[in-house]
C-alpha cells in the first residue's frame, strides 16, 4: 500500500516545503494542509498551537502517512516534542534542525534570524545554533508583519519598505540571514534588495532534504515510477488560498479542497 507524507503549515508559506519535496520526491504521494482558520500562527500560545497540530496529525493518522512534516517554524519551535511523543507510530520532522544544519555547513561567524513571533520567543535557533557552536553571534528579530501581508496575495505592493524597515539596522552586523518561516522564502527577492550581500538560508529547502534523506535511510521511499498524487486542503477559504498563493507556486490543475475539523 502506498503511503503519502503529510505536510502542514498555518497558510501557504509550506507550499514552499511541497515544492522542493515535490522537485527531490517526484513519486511520492503527499497531502499538504495549509489551516488558514487559525493563521498566522505567531501570535498563537503553545497550547493553541498543540491543539491546532493534534487535530492535523489526527487527519493524517486516518490518512496512513508514513511521515508529518512540520513545514512551519511556529510549530517546530513550540509543538514538535509533544507532537512526538503523542504520535510516536508516525516519524515527525520539524525544520529548524535542519535549517540550522544548512546554515553551520556554510561557516558563517553571525547570524540574523527573522520569524514570528512565538519562534523568537521560544530561542530555539539560538539553542540550537549555540549547542554546536557558542561563539556563532546569533540576533533574532520577529517580524510580524510579514506573514499577513504574504497572506494577503498583495506582498509585492510596499513589502520593501516594511522589510527595509525591520533589516536595515542588522545590514552591518551579520553576514548570514536565516528565513525562520517558510513563508519568507516567497519575499526572499524583496529581502535580497534591502539585506543583500548575505548567505541566505531557507528553512524550506533545508526540510525537504531531510525528508529525502530520512526516507532513503529508512527504506520508506515510493517505489512506484509514476507521478505522486498531491492533495491540497486549507481550513480556510479555497479561492483565498489559491489567490495568496498562485504567484508562487505551481497548482498544474490541482485542486484546493476545504477541511472543517468541526466535531
Amino acid at each position: 500500500m502506498v503511503k503519502p507524507i503529510g505536510i502542514f503549515d498555518s497558510g501557504v508559506g509550506g507550499l514552499t516545503v511541497l515544492t522542493h519535496l515535490k522537485n527531490e520526491l517526484p513519486h511520492e504521494d503527499m497531502i499538504y494542509i495549509g489551516d488558514n482558520l487559525h493563521c498566522p500562527y505567531g501570535d498563537k500560545t503553545k497550547e493553541q498551537l498543540l491543539s491546532y497540530t493534534k487535530e492535523i496529525c489526527d487527519f493524517f493518522i486516518s490518512k496512513n502517512v508514513k511521515m508529518i512534516v512540520l513545514a512551519c517554524n511556529t510549530t517546530s519551535a513550540n509543538v514538535l516534542d509533544e507532537l512526538q511523543a503523542l504520535y510516536p507510530q508516525v516519524p515527525i520532522v520539524g525544520v529548524i534542525h535542519s535549517t540550522v544544519h544548512d546554515f553551520l555547513s556554510q561557516h558563517q561567524r553571525s547570524v540574523l534570524v527573522i520569524a514570528t513571533q512565538a519562534t523568537i520567543q521560544s530561542h530555539k535557533y539560538q539553542e540550537t545554533i549555540h549547542h554546536y557552536d557558542s561563539s556563532i553571534q546569533v540576533y533574532e528579530l520577529a517580524t510580524p508583519q510579514l506573514v499577513p501581508l504574504i497572506e494577503s496575495g498583495e506582498y509585492k505592493k510596499g513589502i520593501a519598505d516594511v522589510i527595509s524597515n525591520y533589516l536595515s539596522s542588522y545590514q552591518d552586523k551579520v553576514d548570514s540571514l536565516i528565513l525562520g518561516c517558510t513563508h519568507y522564502p516567497i519575499i526572499l527577492d524583496q529581502v535580497k534588495e534591502v539585506f543583500s550581500d548575505k548567505v541566505y538560508i531557507s528553512s524550506s529547502a533545508s526540510i525537504s532534504h531531510e525528508v529525502s534523506s530520512y526516507l532513503r535511510v529508512h527504506d520508506l521511499l515510493n517505489l512506484k515510477e509514476s507521478q505522486g498524487i498531491i492533495q491540497i486542503y486549507t481550513t480556510g477559504e479555497p479561492k483565498e488560498f489559491c489567490y495568496s498563493s498562485e504567484g508562487f507556486f505551481d497548482y498544474q490543475g490541482l485542486q484546493v479542497q476545504h477541511l472543517s475539523f468541526e466535531k
